[in-house]
């Protein structure tokens, strides 16, 4: 309109523009701190790099993390996540093991480390990561085989808490051993991790007592896994199990036992609830009447060969909230 006065960003108050700043990306601070020198010393707060994200980007380089590192990264970080370029013609990964002690030393408050696509086999072991780390989720990554091994006398471990792995092949039994062994995890996710066995499980589960939340999504795995689980993992909270078709009452009664179970989440586990012994409405809610603080219970509807078959369930269960919602990718935490 004629006559208007102009309206500028340099006159709101820089709380106001820190607000605005922290809705961009990461690509988008670092354009705008070219803009003026008041904008480049506020791009700087600690602020705005409390939760970084670059998975967005497929070209990010070494260079480009030691830079972000040197200028913005500092004591406020706690999340992380990177995208690495497994499966191209770059023969390292991003993460080097001098750039990791850069990090440790620089962001001594990160949490939550997330890699993507990222090749792994230049770090000798996990122990190379940040000693402050308590989450690490990998997807479609590549580790050694003594990834996970134990530390030497002497040196730094980390107090990981929680691991979520998704589609990461090399991921074997050797490895969820060596881990269980040493690290006090509390949450363990597995999806598509087909080298975990029910070997595996039987010979973690007793190392793996405190655990509270696991997951285990397309593994190489059968329900005899639920005897080990149930007889050793008695403080588990959440239970998610995706692809046991064989799944029989028989293999689910044994939950029993899990006294402190909140929510527990069945998909591709009926089989379709046709054949002898494979589960069905009568026989699931038997199972989750013995447990007490079971407040949520996700079944999916094309796992059985009655359409009203949730609804039997829900009728069964009336103190519980029984939905067909599928679980999101990469499940959460």
């Amino acid at each position: 309109m004629e006559g208007a006065a102009s309206v500028s960003l340099d006159y709101l108050p820089e709380n106001i523009l820190m607000e605005i700043f922290s809705c961009l990306s990461v690509r988008d601070l670092l354009r705008s701190s070219r803009v003026c020198k008041k904008w480049r010393r506020i791009v700087q707060d600690k602020k705005l790099w409390v939760h970084v994200d670059l998975s967005g980007y497929s070209k990010v380089s070494s260079k480009v993390l030691w830079l972000l590192l040197r200028r913005y990264l500092g004591s406020g970080l706690l999340s992380l996540s990177l995208r690495g370029q497994l499966g191209s013609l770059r023969k390292q990964g991003l993460l080097s093991p001098a750039l990791l002690r850069a990090l440790s030393q620089r962001c001594p408050r990160l949490r939550i480390l997330s890699l993507t696509q990222e090749d792994l086999k230049g770090l000798g072991s996990y122990q190379q990561l940040p000693a402050s780390l308590r989450t690490l989720k990998m997807c479609r990554c590549e580790i050694p085989l003594l990834f996970f091994q134990a530390a030497p006398q002497g040196s730094v471990r980390t107090g990981l808490e929680a691991l979520v792995l998704r589609n990461v092949p090399s991921f074997s039994d050797s490895h969820l051993k060596s881990l269980a062994s040493q690290v006090s995890l509390k949450t363990l996710v597995l999806s598509g991790t087909y080298r975990v066995t029910d070997q595996g499980i039987r010979e973690s589960a007793e190392s793996l007592a405190q655990i509270s939340r696991l997951g285990l999504h397309g593994c190489g795995v059968s329900e005899g896994v639920l005897h080990f689980i149930c007889r050793n993992m008695r403080r588990l909270r959440v239970l998610q199990l995706s692809g046991l078709p064989s799944l029989t009452g028989a293999g689910l009664s044994c939950i029993s036992q899990l006294q402190e179970l909140e929510t527990l989440s069945l998909e591709r586990c009926c089989g379709n609830g046709e054949g002898e012994g494979l589960l069905n409405p009568e026989v699931i809610v038997a199972a989750c009447r013995l447990l007490p603080a079971l407040g949520t219970l996700r079944l999916s509807q094309r796992d059985f060969g009655d359409p009203d078959a949730i609804g039997k369930v829900r009728e069964g269960l009336p103190g519980c909230l029984v939905t067909s919602a599928p679980l999101p990718h990469p499940p959460p935490l």
